[in-house]
């Protein structure tokens, strides 16, 4: 395992440095996945109808869930990024701490693989497939993360997905008081700018 870790590894770095394009494009999604995933999701939620919304928010639990867990297992295992083991050159600064799993991924895969199991988000679930795709190979790229890092979200972003998947109804009354919340925010404002207004 560890050697088809060091040798993909080198597959996908190798040229980073050298590619000016490829580069920005890795550096791109390597930074910016996140804030793509909040800016879809923020898109979803404004265009979506009331009953649809909960979904939105048990991704979202979903994706917190799993960073949560990545939490827990940075406790059980210590695995260093490439850089602090003499491979690779990082094309983007980072602290020298755990590498596994990768945050990033873990987050964004869990968001994804939940709407891809959802009726009605599929589409939206692929297109942060794909965000979160380009985002792995971006931080193996651009040398921060290894290729096992990845492999660990995935395993991380599935379970958290399921569970929540599995254990939806538990989330229903908080979900909803959420969405109420949400609406009584909006009207406020609405009421608040009318004032100004007036």
């Amino acid at each position: 395992m560890e050697q088809w870790n060091l040798k993909l590894f080198a597959l996908i770095h190798q040229g980073a440095g050298q590619q000016p394009l490829v580069d920005g494009l890795a550096i791109f999604f390597a930074e910016g996945g996140p804030y793509l995933l909040m800016l879809v999701l923020v898109v979803c939620w404004l265009v979506a109808k009331d009953e649809r919304r909960p979904t939105l928010l048990e991704a979202t639990e979903a994706g917190l869930l799993g960073l949560l867990t990545n939490q827990f297992l940075a406790l059980l295992i210590c695995y260093p990024r490439p850089f602090m083991v003499g491979f690779g050159t990082p094309l983007i600064p980072h602290a020298p701490e755990n590498s596994f799993p990768s945050d990033h991924a873990t987050l964004m895969l869990s968001v994804a693989i939940y709407l891809l199991f959802s009726w009605g988000w599929r589409g939206s679930g692929l297109l942060l497939l794909l965000m979160a795709l380009a985002t792995a190979w971006g931080r193996v790229y651009v040398g921060i993360h290894f290729p096992l890092d990845m492999l660990g979200s995935l395993l991380v972003a599935l379970f958290c997905s399921g569970l929540v998947l599995w254990q939806r109804g538990l989330l229903t009354s908080l979900n909803g008081r959420l969405v109420r919340l949400y609406h009584g925010l909006n009207d406020a404002l609405i009421q608040g700018g009318k004032s100004l207004r007036g």
